[in-house]
């Protein structure tokens, strides 16, 4: 028994990470979700796809969480055969839902990208990408469905006397290989053109710095694949369950990151409004107010004075003065390069000038037969030799 307390165990650690990646995948879900729906209103292809992907990720941790209490972690020879055997049942159901929680991720993320850059050649650099994510996803499946003849092989290999074979070593180290390197060509091409085309951007710096970090990120996924390819040797290992497990630990961290990073490049808006609610960014409401509030005169009371200075697009300013509708009531001329507006039951003249030496002139024009309505003269320009 005294031996069994000193066990060596590598499972804690590797459920540890399983639970906070899913935790931090699930929240940065929830949180795209949100601005998507409530938001935004808008819930895409891409949105669909993540979800998937969070919830094949959440499949994944709980199959490998399974397996550490059946003995992933632990050498073989500490472990009971039927313990084994479950572990590595759960071991394989991992490598399916790894599988297509990545393929997921980056589609999700491809058309996200997809949906915000015009150039072509952008758009075909996205679209190959994807095709090598799917290709190399796809061949992953089917390569370690079909790893051991026949397929229960891989986790009856020490529980029976049937007979049963599994690939060399040597073609899944050369398959493994291939993967993660498609894998990490895909994640760069999706951090590194979005960042390239946003530098590229009219717009604020700091604005620049913060999209070109979240679009990113991808890149910290495949760091952790490139973590993850020194272990790769051990995928035949007679003590698998032991030999593999921070193999298992850097494919929970690459697909936690994946999502997140996925996720993080959509919540902008949630920023902003937090931003907004606690008073650390300024109200759009209360920007566009006063900047509305500002291009316009005040409003006057009936009968009250009119006057003042407008300026119209920086490139008209209009000259208001007051006068009396007494005066010329019995006349309907107006007086040339002036423009006569008659409300009720004050009005004014304005004087229209024109910073690009063109004099405004009225036109003329037949009073309206009821005093009730306001009664416009059209301008044309004429320019002054």
């Amino acid at each position: 028994m005294s031996t069994h307390d000193h066990v060596p165990d590598r499972g804690p650690a590797l459920f540890i990470v399983n639970t906070v990646g899913a935790i931090l995948a699930g929240i940065s879900c929830i949180l795209r979700c949100y601005v998507r729906v409530r938001i935004l209103k808008s819930f895409g292809l891409d949105d669909w796809l993540i979800l998937l992907s969070t919830v094949t990720f959440i499949t994944y941790v709980t199959l490998s969480n399974i397996g550490v209490n059946h003995g992933t972690g632990r050498h073989r020879g500490d472990l009971d055969p039927e313990e084994n055997k479950k572990a590595l049942h759960a071991w394989f159901y991992c490598y399916i839902f790894y599988a297509i929680t990545m393929i997921s991720v980056k589609l999700s993320i491809a058309t996200f990208l997809l949906r915000v850059t015009v150039k072509r050649v952008h758009q075909w650099i996205i679209h190959s990408a994807s095709i090598v994510t799917i290709i190399s996803c796809l061949t992953f499946i089917f390569v370690v469905i079909f790893e051991c003849h026949p397929i229960n092989y891989f986790w009856n290999k020490y529980t029976t006397d049937k007979p049963g074979s599994c690939l060399k070593l040597e073609i899944m180290l050369s398959l493994s290989y291939i993967y993660s390197i498609a894998s990490i060509m895909s994640d760069f091409t999706y951090a590194l053109l979005p960042a390239w085309v946003v530098s590229h951007l009219n717009m604020a710096r700091n604005t620049k710095i913060g999209l070109m970090f979240l679009m990113g990120m991808g890149c910290v996924a495949s760091a952790a694949v490139a973590a993850r390819m020194p272990y790769l040797q051990y995928m035949n290992s007679d003590d698998f369950l032991w030999d593999t497990t921070y193999m298992a630990i850097w494919s929970s961290v690459e697909q936690a990151l994946a999502i997140t990073a996925g996720c993080l490049a959509t919540l902008q808006p949630l920023i902003k409004l937090v931003g907004e609610k606690l008073g650390i960014l300024p109200s759009q409401r209360t920007t566009t107010a006063a900047s509305g509030h500002a291009s316009r005169s005040s409003p006057s009371r009936l009968g009250g004075p009119i006057g003042g200075q407008i300026s119209v697009k920086k490139t008209f300013s209009r000259k208001t003065e007051m006068y009396s509708l007494n005066e010329g009531s019995g006349s309907d001329e107006q007086q040339d390069g002036s423009l006569r507006l008659q409300p009720r039951p004050s009005g004014y003249k304005a004087m229209c000038y024109n910073t690009s030496q063109e004099e405004l002139r009225p036109t003329q024009f037949k009073e309206n037969e009821s005093k009730d309505d306001m009664t416009i003269s059209s301008v044309k320009a004429r320019e002054i030799p």
